[in-house]
């Protein structure tokens, strides 16, 4: 196989193992959907495959659970001056990410 195969398969992989930590994490089945995110994290450290943002962000950094809003993070969103902050907060370990944006102002005639 070649290289490129070897990490097309484990993009694949990841995105399922996600999906299953996804589920696993909606029955509350926090140890498997664990598992799973290691597994995961462990795949793509062997075959040098960077994780996507969009799952890498839904992941609890110090418990690494599947974050889903309402039942395992809460968000809120912080105005400040030229742009806006997003505080996710996981419910079941109090791990805090702060996610800075800016907001572009329509100007009025």
């Amino acid at each position: 196989m070649s290289k490129k195969e070897i990490r097309d398969i484990a993009r694949q992989r990841i995105k399922w193992l996600y999906q299953l930590a996804l589920e696993e994490t909606k029955k509350k089945k926090y140890d498997v959907a664990r598992s799973y995110t290691k597994l995961m994290f462990r795949i793509a450290e062997k075959s040098r495959v960077r994780i996507p943002r969009t799952i890498k962000r839904n992941i609890c950094k110090q418990c690494d659970i599947p974050l889903i809003p309402g039942l395992t993070l809460n968000i809120r969103i912080r105005s400040e001056g030229k742009g806006s902050r997003i505080v996710a907060k996981c419910k079941l370990c109090g791990w805090i990410k702060r996610y800075y944006f800016k907001v572009k102002r329509c100007r009025r005639n």
